[in-house]
Order: structure tokens, then C-alpha cells, then sequence
């Protein structure tokens, strides 16, 4: 009985999946080399002038902040010809222009015609005034900046740029090629739909429930492609004992591709859900983020001017970030897509560079548990592995404590960054990263291995996608055809 309902339950499910599975196959091999288009941070500082020598000093900029105010951040950027301070405190935000005889830039029609030709040159064909959100700028957290304009250019790209009205703030750009991949891969891969993705909550849910009702399908696939072929051996039968092609071939491909389909299908799942207590808890949760922000040093304790900074860059700094390693002041400062961490603790000019010790101090700080281990890594391990979008930086320190939950941290010298692991993140790493994108250090080590094996996965879970379409078109046909039976014998 219980194999004749699993035969039943995967010939019904695999009609209804077996599509939305050759989708996501084709789609994932699409996105190896094209994603949802973007305009990320990077982008929009190559878009940025450097800053100017002529800014005032630090002290006259204490004038414009309230009595006692706990600054939790400064930032000094150019935005369309101004130099703006920008400065984050415990219960507001900040900005003023660096020029003390100007005013902030009204958002009017000007100024966000200016920052939508920053990126690009072209002339200005038409220009949309946007009631709701559409394709390309989907997310329900955008709703806060319609109307939104959207700019489109007379370049041989056709590119279009999204601008809120309100803060006069790039939200998208895109080109007719970004466009045309994003429709063959992000798009139907991660049902980037607008209607369904502005709902967060919603597109989660039919992630997972999609994704959660596929892994039954491929769990029951197994379980009748091994029973099938059990049965086979016993009779000293060939691996499959199906004569028809098509029946054949989805046998086949999946006693070999259908462990991968189930690991994708879960994997998929489990990137939009929370690891499960149950299976790797989290006794103590250290949140990292604002541990380290607690107690910034004050201003005074940056012993280099800002303004030496630009001047040693020969004026190539587009933006600077007052920032801290617990106690150390630092300078994040860009200059287009290159990023700097400046030590502000003595007068010299020098990048940060966190001794073992202070590495240690932080990891006290944030964790007081003993230290259980320290080394200096100068090459990816299991878990600090590189990226497909940039690789992790080399060396880190790595340091392990004696908890519960057996942390390990990961401290960059060079900027300060700092990266954990612990039971419950490495089961997450594992059940998303690991299974959904083979993040593991051998495969990612070598990009071609990695790419020859992903490639091989996913045709064979294409096969074996598009031969459940044919088998569920062949049964579809067939009930169609018994009801038009019933239906004749009843006449």
C-alpha cells in the first residue's frame, strides 16, 4: 500500500512540479553568469567626485550637533556637486552642506534630472512618473519613495534609471541586456514578480511552500526509482527495467541526478527559512554589529585631519567614514571602487593593521568566554571561503572559543571586519550555501572544477526535469482520455 501510494503521489506531484523544476534548472544556469540587475554602493561611487581640499575643520562641524548627542556615525560625501556631511546620531540623522554659506539641495525636478545623468551621458528620451512599483524595482520597502521617476536614455543599451522623489536617491538601473537575462534567469528563478514580491511575507511563503512541496516530489522519486531498480536486480534485470524511452530516461537521470534535485529543491527552501533550533541550537546570541558600535571614542581622538587625508590621496577620495575598532579610531575612506581602513590613532598616516592581540581584545569583548585557539589565515578554510561576487580577504585572524556553541570568528586586520560561526550558522551554511551554490572550500578553490561540476548537475537535473514534463503531458492525456470514455459510456 505504502508504494503504491508513493507511486501515485509522485506521478500527480511531478505533473504539477516537474515544469517549475526545469524552470529553476535552466534559470540556475543563467544566473552562474547574470543576476537581478542592481545599482549597488560601488556603482554609485564611481558616479561620485572626489572630494574638495577646501572643507572646514572637525570642530566647526561639532557646531551643527545637538548638546550631548551620541554621534554613532559621520560620513562626508559629494552628492551632485555638494559636499554633504551626513552625521547618524542615537535618535536622529544629520545633513548639512560641508559649505556653511549653502543651503541642502532642494529635491526639485533639476536635481533629480542631475542625478539620473550621472548615469549616463545620453540624451533624456522620456521620463515616467511612477505611481506603483513595477518590475524592475519590486520591493514593498521602495513604496516609501513614490512617485518614483523613472528616466529612460537614447543609448544603443536603452538604459533606464529610477530616482525617488524624495531623497533624489538612485533606486535602480538597468540595460536592455540586464533586462533580457534577468527575464531568463533572476526573474523566474526567484519569482521576482511584482505583484508577488513587493509582499515580502507572501513571496516567502511561496518560496518555501513551492520548494518544500518539490522535496516531497523528489523524495518520492527516490524512493520509487530504488525500489524499482531493487526490484530489477533481484530478477538480474538491467538498472531499469523500462522499455519506454521516455520512462527510461527518467529513471535513469533519476537515480543519478535526483539526490541533487531533492539537496537544490531543500536548499531553496531553507535560504528563505531559519535554521531550526532542533537542529543546531543557539544557546548565547552575541550581536556583534551593536557590541562593537557601543562607546565610540569622541571625535578629539582622531589624531589625523580628514582633510590630510584628501591631500595624500592627491584628491581622489570620494568619500569618508568616521568609524571605530572598539577603542581605535578609523578612517573607511573611498576612492571609486577601492576601499582604505586609515588608523586615526597616532598622526601618521598608515592603514590598519589589528596586532593578535587587539584581535583577541575584541573577541573578549564580544564573547567572554577563553580563548580556545589562535592562527593567522592565509588560506580559505571550510567555512571563510571565497565568493562568486568578490573574494573574502586574505590574511584574517581566526579565533576559537571555548563556549557552547563552539564560536569561531574571523577578524580582518586590514578594515576591521568581522565574520562568526557557530553550531547553528555552520548547519545554515550548510543547508543553504553549501547545498544551493556547492560553496564548499575544494570546488570554490578552483573556479573551473566548480563550474564544470555545476554545469553537469544542473543539465542532468534539466534531463531530468524535462522528461517528467513528457511523462506528466503522457498522463494528462491519458485521464483526458478515460473521462471522455466515462463521459461516451454514459451517453
Amino acid at each position: 500500500m505504502l508504494t503504491k501510494f508513493m507511486f501515485i503521489l509522485h506521478r500527480i506531484l511531478g505533473t504539477l512540479l516537474s515544469t517549475l523544476f526545469f524552470i529553476w534548472f535552466v534559470t540556475g544556469i543563467v544566473m552562474i553568469y547574470h543576476q537581478f540587475p542592481s545599482a549597488n554602493h560601488d556603482e554609485k561611487m564611481v558616479k561620485q567626485e572626489p572630494l574638495p581640499a577646501n572643507l572646514p575643520s572637525i570642530e566647526s562641524i561639532e557646531k551643527h550637533l545637538p548638546p550631548n548627542s551620541n554621534i554613532k556615525q559621520i560620513r562626508l560625501s559629494n552628492n551632485i556637486g555638494q559636499t554633504i556631511f551626513t552625521i547618524i546620531a542615537r535618535r536622529d540623522t544629520i545633513k548639512f552642506p560641508a559649505d556653511s554659506t549653502q543651503q541642502l539641495a532642494t529635491i526639485d525636478s533639476s536635481y533629480i534630472c542631475k542625478a539620473a545623468s550621472q548615469w549616463c551621458s545620453a540624451s533624456i528620451t522620456k521620463i515616467d512618473t511612477l505611481y506603483d512599483l513595477e518590475q524592475w524595482i519590486p520591493y514593498g520597502r521602495l513604496r516609501e519613495d513614490l512617485p518614483i521617476y523613472k528616466f529612460h536614455f537614447a543609448d544603443k543599451a536603452l538604459t533606464q534609471v529610477y530616482v525617488s522623489s524624495h531623497s533624489g536617491e538612485i533606486l535602480q538601473c538597468t540595460n536592455r541586456s540586464e533586462r533580457i537575462w534577468a527575464w531568463v534567469g533572476a526573474i523566474p528563478h526567484w519569482v521576482y514578480f511584482t505583484k508577488l514580491r513587493q509582499d515580502v511575507d507572501l513571496w516567502k511563503k511561496v518560496i518555501r511552500w513551492l520548494a518544500g512541496i518539490g522535496s516531497i516530489m523528489v523524495i518520492n522519486g527516490l524512493y520509487v526509482g530504488i525500489y524499482t531498480c531493487a526490484k530489477s536486480r533481484k530478477k538480474n534485470l538491467i538498472l531499469s527495467p523500462y522499455k519506454k524511452k521516455w520512462y527510461y530516461w527518467h529513471h535513469i537521470m533519476g537515480l543519478f541526478f535526483g539526490l541533487f534535485a531533492l539537496t537544490w529543491a531543500f536548499s531553496g527552501m531553507m535560504s528563505l527559512t531559519d535554521t531550526p533550533q532542533w537542529i543546531g541550537r543557539e544557546h548565547v546570541k552575541h550581536n556583534i554589529k551593536k557590541l562593537m558600535e557601543k562607546d565610540p571614542p569622541t571625535l578629539e581622538s582622531y589624531q589625523i585631519d580628514y582633510r590630510d587625508l584628501i591631500k595624500a590621496n592627491n584628491g581622489t577620495i570620494t568619500s569618508i567614514e568616521w568609524d571605530h575598532f572598539l577603542h581605535i579610531p578609523i578612517y573607511k575612506i573611498e576612492c571609486g571602487t577601492t576601499k582604505m581602513t586609515i588608523d586615526a590613532s597616532s598622526k601618521k598616516i598608515k592603514s590598519l593593521n589589528l596586532t593578535k592581540e587587539q584581535a583577541i581584545e575584541a573577541v573578549k569583548f564580544i564573547n567572554h568566554k577563553p580563548i580556545l585557539q589562535i592562527s593567522e589565515l592565509t588560506d580559505y578554510d571550510t567555512y571563510y571561503t571565497k565568493n562568486k561576487k568578490r573574494h573574502q580577504p586574505l590574511p584574517v585572524w581566526k579565533i576559537r572559543v571555548n563556549d557552547i556553541d563552539h564560536s569561531c570568528y574571523y577578524i580582518n586586520p586590514q578594515t576591521g571586519s568581522i565574520r562568526n560561526f557557530n553550531t547553528h550558522s555552520r548547519c545554515g551554511f550548510w543547508m543553504y550555501q553549501g547545498l544551493h551554490s556547492l560553496n564548499i572550500k575544494w570546488l570554490v578553490s578552483n573556479h573551473i572544477v566548480w563550474t564544470i561540476v555545476i554545469w553537469i548537475l544542473l543539465l542532468g537535473g534539466t534531463t531530468l526535469s524535462f522528461t517528467g514534463i513528457i511523462l506528466g503531458i503522457k498522463y494528462m492525456i491519458r485521464i483526458i482520455k478515460r473521462i471522455f470514455h466515462i463521459f461516451d459510456k454514459q451517453q
